[in-house]
């Protein structure tokens, strides 16, 4: 089990860090604590959620460190607001591809959960962070229940998807069919983070659509 300690008075030493941002400029408290939220995203992209410290995030967002504890409490804040911003990115794809219409609900399915798996998402520090984002969830509540509140928001698509395309006599097996889906996508990325199959991905997201067309007889 990972166990995460950020130590910012000794700081090990300096690791190439994300580019420092431009000069400050005025700005909302809001825009302020996206801006730390970004540049801790960037960190962990680079160095995993132990090499963040404050230095290292204050350095990559052109702040100062007062800036970081006037507008997060402590690290574990700026940590979760980081990953935080990362599932809200990966939500953002599901929601573009939802938002396109035509097709019969089978395609609307699988066009879905190929939003999932595009190439602006399959990168090397987003596969890092997705795996990054599962081991703190293990000792972080905070990041624990923001990992809960993107499978259940995921789900709940899936779930209204398949409802579309059940026929009435296969309604009740929807639950069944989300669990295999939402299994089957998690242990997909694992694969790609293991092995880089391109192809293994097409045919395990293809497996999902053809399940819930067998078990639910969509169209």
């Amino acid at each position: 089990m990972m166990s995460i300690v950020v130590n910012v008075l000794n700081d090990p030493p300096a690791t190439p860090l994300p580019p420092a941002r431009p000069a400050m400029v005025r700005r909302s408290t809001e825009q302020r604590r996206l801006q730390i939220a970004e540049a801790a995203l960037a960190c962990i992209q680079q160095v995993g959620p132990t090499g963040l410290t404050a230095r290292k995030v204050a350095a990559a967002a052109g702040l100062s460190l007062g800036h970081l504890t006037y507008h997060y409490a402590d690290m574990g804040q700026i940590m979760a607001a980081a990953f935080r911003l990362a599932a809200e990115q990966v939500q953002a794809a599901g929601r573009a591809a939802m938002a396109k219409s035509g097709g019969t609900s089978t395609e609307r399915l699988e066009r879905f959960l190929r939003a999932g798996f595009s190439r602006d998402l399959m990168t090397p520090a987003h596969l890092r962070l997705k795996v990054d984002l599962w081991s703190a969830a293990l000792t972080n509540p905070e990041i624990a229940a923001i990992e809960r509140d993107l499978y259940a928001s995921h789900r709940e698509v899936v779930e209204s998807l398949l409802d579309r395309m059940a026929a009435a006599y296969a309604v009740e097996r929807i639950p069944v069919v989300a669990d295999m889906i939402m299994a089957t996508l998690d242990g997909l990325w694992l694969d790609w983070l293991r092995r880089g199959n391109e192809a293994a991905v097409k045919n395990g997201l293809e497996g999902c659509v053809l399940f819930a067309r067998l078990r639910l007889g969509g169209n």
